[in-house]
């Protein structure tokens, strides 16, 4: 399978190759017999995909030294993680999007149904993942990046962003502040980037100095991430993007584009920018290699999907 880049930049020493093929192996069943919740499950896993999330854990891992072996199986826990999110994102009753990664979404295939039970099992699957590492090698650094996705993913993150995003959408426009907004991506999408940052960070047992700038770095990454997707969404289509464009807006969400305009979610994206660079910098400071994060984060910031 050929890496897809981003933008023409990227990290070129990710194993994208390994991770495919260690994501095919974890969603093979032992069991035989075919089942549509597999199916559905590995429809979505294996729909390809940039793998942010597990290039920040990748480069935040790399910035002390070698990766730990560990980064792999964590790295696609990460992703099992995220795909769940998108599938139950996709549905009628969370953001209805009939489309996901260039094609149709899971529960256009599969039904509803099958598609939150796919989400189910990819989040089960993780875990059950990460357990199996744990109890192999159960050193600090590996309990430690298990319970930052946990917290991230959890109800006092990305599932508190999501059901933050749905209350504002309710809400009527003049009662909703950009402060708001703020919030609900912090929690919604900046929770699993700054985990993948975090994780990487705690299988190279990093000390507190250099987690403290991995964690400002990803809460600003992860909002600006958000505000480049509104902007997207304004201004791409549906073949470059992978899923339908300009249907947040129509259906009176509240983004950033809908709630300062373009000018000013490209202001904002510039702040956040410039909130990445300074923990960097800070990062080089402490002699750490940041070649390869900084190079993840521009082209994420650059992106045009």
């Amino acid at each position: 399978m050929t890496e897809p880049s981003m933008n023409g930049t990227g990290l070129h020493d990710f194993p994208y190759d390994q991770l495919e093929a260690f994501l095919d192996g974890e969603l093979s069943p032992t069991l035989s017999g075919s089942y549509p919740v597999w199916e559905a499950a590995r429809y979505s896993l294996l729909a390809g995909g940039k793998r942010v999330r597990p290039r920040l854990l990748f480069a935040a891992g790399a910035l002390l030294g070698p990766l730990p072996k560990e980064a792999l199986p964590f790295a696609a826990a990460l992703e099992m993680v995220h795909t769940y999110s998108l599938i139950h994102d996709d549905l009628p009753s969370m953001d209805n999007d009939d489309y996901r990664r260039g094609r149709p979404a899971c529960h256009i295939v599969y039904g509803e149904a099958t598609a939150i039970l796919a989400g189910d099992l990819l989040l089960n699957r993780a875990y059950e993942l990460m357990i199996r590492i744990g109890r192999e090698n159960p050193l600090p650094g590996v309990l430690r990046a298990m319970q930052v996705l946990g917290e991230a993913a959890g109800g006092e993150g990305m599932i508190l962003g999501q059901d933050r995003d749905l209350a504002l959408e309710e809400m009527p426009g003049e009662r909703v502040d950009i402060s708001d907004v703020l919030w609900m991506s912090e929690l919604k999408t900046s929770c699993l980037i700054r985990a993948a940052l975090l994780m990487g960070g705690c299988l190279a047992t990093a000390g507190d100095g250099v987690m403290d700038q991995l964690a400002l770095a990803g809460t600003a990454a992860g909002i600006a991430f958000q505000i480049k997707d509104d902007i997207l969404d304004c201004v791409s289509n549906r073949d470059t993007l992978g899923k339908t464009p300009k249907k947040d807006q129509l259906a009176g969400k509240k983004t950033f584009v809908t709630m300062v305009g373009l000018e000013g979610a490209t202001a904002l994206l510039g702040q956040k920018a410039s909130e990445v660079d300074d923990a960097l910098d800070n990062l080089k400071a402490m002699a750490c290699n940041t070649a390869s994060l900084e190079s993840l984060m521009r082209a994420l910031l650059e992106r045009k999907n």
